[in-house]
């Protein structure tokens, strides 16, 4: 079936004259001869199709043969099929999960309908550098009616709601949204109907509410009637008019209900123009880019800026595709996990490909004898193409199976709170990347034993013994080859889980400023007339307790910001003015969080009771304005030199707080401590404990349920795991890249081992002459040691340069340490050396004990 078509043609014509020469001596003309031997077999072409045809049968024929022997094969070596199909499934099931969760999260369009339209419009201002504001409602106003290159906006924001009224009442989360928010989103109500333009108005008269599903199955019971009925939000009476369809929750991805946008303030609160921090959505018109729209947006800005500069001076609008919003913060570490993974394939296929490459160089024989019996090097190559992909489909399906239940496992263990919508699954996308992974995989396992079958000479192959067959140089050198590549892909993924672990160790050591232990946190919605300081007495009579305070919000819990006047200094337009974030704390704040005082004091209970206007705080704003001078009896004051607001006096100083977030706070601006609001009826409670904080909290919730039975209580947490929250994405994508960078070390270490070994066994006689010959032991493991290690050497260089390369990419991530941070790249090169130099010692102390007699007697 190997002849040339010319060879066949030639073939068929010689058929044809024999079979005609044949008729006209049985009495036939030649031209009704030939006409009939030509019916007889048909023309050339149907002939040619006949046989192109059986070519294409025996095509398959012999790829099924060669598929049966591959199997056959390891069947024989069960153990060698087992290693290399486990470790290539460790490989292709770790790729597949996390390439599902990366489709899932990122490659698969928003839940709405042309969601590449969708956009979040950001105030923000310009200071030190741009920084996001939010938006005004004005501003939203001007900006929805000027715009060019919008449908239509719509205003939202986050918000917690009391709902009352219920057997057990509790704390919600919500979102006020403005009219056109639903149908921005293509979202229709499952029953009843969205808000009407009418309840989009200022001010708004009729309370109304949209309930999620899941609010109203596991609250309402699923009540259909609760359509037109009121509920209790804040106490007040909200009349539902919908049901959002189920899955829905929101644009923050936890809201439970929807309120008119207009409802989140007074008439007065909505026209400062000067009062910013909600978010706006909007749908860019068909056509329209991106950029066109920014452009849009800053002659907007410019005009607002000409036209009201006491508020909207250096102000601007940024604008950015909700898809980036919403997955902005996990696309790196998501990406990053990926092409770890990938990494690990790739040592995974190299240890692999160094076993294939072993056993081609025993079966050199066997392969110089087919060749000797007529096989072409074409036909082995399909062969041993097959082996592999038997070998590699074996894997592919364990894979898929670690695929599966390792996508389930990293999302259930994962700290890092994923959209609602994610469903990692093995859709048509995931199981054509895992096909062409395999196919990739396939392809490379087979090429590498069938550069022996290009490379092995016939005549020498047939002269070796089964028993004496050396491998060639160039197997050698590919092999080595790959033992290097192998080393440099294990140094790179070791250096990249060394910063991450670096920067998690900086971040354990991290001091915020207060003591995070045996610190519980809470908070309370106070429906009764009880004042908050006697709910502090009532906790404090508790055991264990060792002291108790309130605030406005907690560390890591909420923040406000406001700008202020320093006593002495020049006015400041709104471009220049500073700016802090101030909370109302009780009197003993700082005693319960262990802050101490550099300078003056806490507050005094008469100044809470007669809101004095006092002032604690830290130390960034006293040395702004102070530095070398007592702060103490200084003033500052909320708003400009023209504020109608009081000064207030400062009467301490405390360290600078982590208290917005971690590891640094968002911005450089300090905080501000005013006293507490005896009239606030919505607060944060902390309360430190000489026990576990966990285990009083529902000696906590009793208490303050006996103090006011009508209490809401929520938010429970230690201040270690509101730390460990904050920290958590950054923890999760260490900890998988040091299980990532541990199974390349394996990986690494059984390749070193592996290459070493067989190196050791081909030069058995040569190592026997050595030691005939009067070398010593220490002399053959100097040898083989150095050969393994020279190899070691070159990865290592190889890999550090490419990490140098590479590890900026996380830079991002990290905290407290640099990509080039030099301890960390000793340490993984020093670890890495030294696995693989005992791998190499346990195949070098097998050569020096080698029998120099015993061996040259097989000879």
């Amino acid at each position: 079936m190997d002849r040339s078509d010319a060879d066949f043609d030639d073939e068929v014509d010689t058929h044809i004259s024999m079979l005609t020469e044949r008729l006209v001596r049985r009495g036939m003309s030649l031209e009704d001869a030939r006409c009939a031997a030509l019916r007889q077999f048909g023309n050339q072409t149907a002939l040619r199709e006949i046989r192109n045809d059986m070519r294409t049968f025996v095509w398959f024929e012999t790829l099924w043969q060669d598929v049966r022997y591959g199997i056959r094969v390891l069947r024989k070596n069960k153990g060698f099929a087992a290693v290399a199909a486990i470790t290539l499934a460790l490989g292709i099931g770790a790729n597949t999960a996390i390439f599902s969760v990366v489709n899932a999260a990122i490659l698969r369009p928003l839940p709405y309908p042309h969601p590449g339209s969708l956009a979040i419009l950001w105030g923000n201002v310009k200071r030190t550098r741009i920084e996001r504001r939010g938006a005004s409602y004005p501003d939203y106003l001007d900006w929805r009616n000027q715009t060019q290159s919008f449908e239509t906006m719509a205003a939202f924001t986050s918000n917690k709601f009391a709902l009352t009224g219920i057997d057990t009442p509790e704390r919600i989360s919500g979102e006020y949204v403005s009219q056109p928010y639903f149908s921005l989103l293509g979202i229709q109500p499952a029953l009843g109907r969205t808000f009407s333009p009418a309840e989009d108005r200022v001010p708004q008269r009729d309370a109304v509410v949209v309930l999620s599903d899941g609010a109203w199955k596991h609250r309402f019971g699923g009540d259909p009637a609760i359509v037109g009925r009121a509920i209790q939000l804040d106490g007040h009476p909200y009349t539902v008019i919908g049901i959002a369809p189920p899955g829905f929750r929101g644009l923050t991805d936890e809201a439970e209900l929807w309120v008119p946008f207009v409802m989140s303030g007074s008439a007065e609160d909505l026209a400062e123009r000067g009062t910013r921090g909600f978010d706006v959505l909007a749908r860019l018109r068909g056509g329209v880019s991106l950029i066109r729209a920014q452009s849009d947006m800053d002659a907007i800005s410019l005009r607002l800026a000409q036209a009201y500069p006491g508020t909207n001076a250096a102000r601007g609008v940024e604008v950015s595709t909700l898809e980036r919003e919403i997955l902005g913060d996990m696309r790196k570490p998501l990406l990053i996990l990926l092409a770890a993974v990938a990494f690990v394939l790739l040592i995974a296929c190299t240890n692999v490909a160094n076993l294939l490459l072993a056993r081609s160089e025993a079966r050199q024989r066997e392969i110089a004898m087919r060749i000797a019996l007529g096989a072409s090097r074409h036909r082995l190559l399909r062969q041993l193409l097959a082996e592999s992909a038997v070998l590699v489909t074996l894997a592919c399906l364990a894979g898929l199976i670690l695929a599966h239940f390792g996508a389930r496992a990293l999302m259930a263990a994962s700290p890092v709170t994923f959209p609602s919508y994610v469903h990692p699954t093995l859709d048509p996308t995931v199981t054509l990347f895992t096909i062409l992974i395999c196919c990739s995989v396939s392809l490379v396992l087979g090429l590498a034993p069938a550069t022996h079958v290009r490379a092995a000479g016939v005549h020498d192959a047939l002269k070796q013994s089964s028993g004496r067959a050396v491998g060639s140089h160039g197997g050698r050198r590919f092999r080595n080859g790959l033992v290097v590549a192998e080393i440099s892909f294990s140094m790179l993924l070791l250096i990249g889980a060394g910063l991450m672990i670096r920067s998690l160790e900086r971040l354990a050591t991290l001091d915020p400023g207060y003591d995070p232990r045996h610190l519980l946190t809470l908070r309370v919605s106070l429906p009764g007339p009880l004042p908050a300081g006697e709910l502090l007495r009532q906790i404090l009579q508790l055991p264990s307790v060792r002291s108790a305070s309130i605030a406005t919000d907690v560390p890591l819990g909420g923040d406000s910001a406001v700008f202020y006047t320093a006593e002495g200094q020049p006015a400041m337009d709104a471009h220049t003015m500073p700016r802090a974030y101030f909370h109302r704390v009780s009197p003993d704040f700082f005693k319960t969080l262990q802050t101490p005082f550099l300078v003056g004091r806490a507050f005094t209970e008469d100044e809470v009771h007669h809101q004095a206007n006092v002032v604690i705080v830290t130390e960034s704003l006293s040395k702004r304005f102070w530095s070398g001078r007592d702060p103490i009896g200084k003033r500052i004051k909320v708003g400009g030199l023209t504020s109608p607001r009081p000064w207030l006096t400062i009467v301490g100083v405390v360290h600078d707080l982590k208290y917005r977030g971690l590891p640094d706070n968002p911005t450089a601006d300090p905080d501000l401590f005013l006293v507490f609001n005896e009239q606030s009826r919505d607060f944060s409670v902390l309360v430190r404990t000489s026990l576990d904080p966990s285990a009083i909290a529902p000696a906590v919730r009793s208490t303050l349920r006996q103090a006011e039975p009508s209490i809401l209580i929520y938010d429970f947490a230690t201040m270690e795991e509101l730390i460990g929250y904050e920290t958590a994405r950054p923890r999760f994508t260490g900890w998988l890249m040091a299980i990532f960078a541990g199974i390349a070390l394996t990986l690494a270490v059984i390749g070193i081992y592996g290459v070493v070994s067989y190196s050791v066994s081909r030069q058995t006689r040569e190592i026997g002459v050595r030691i005939a010959l009067g070398a010593n032991r220490p002399q053959v493991l100097r040898m083989v040691v150095g050969n393994g290690m020279g190899l070691v050497v070159i990865g290592l260089l190889l890999g550090t340069g490419a990490a140098l390369a590479l590890t900026r990419l996380i830079g991002t991530l990290l905290y407290g340490v640099t990509p080039s941070d030099p301890l960390t790249y000793l340490a993984a090169a020093l670890t890495l050396a030294g696995a693989a130099l005992i791998a190499c010692l346990m195949p070098a102390w097998r050569a020096a004990r080698i029998d120099p007699a015993v061996t040259l007697r097989n000879e």
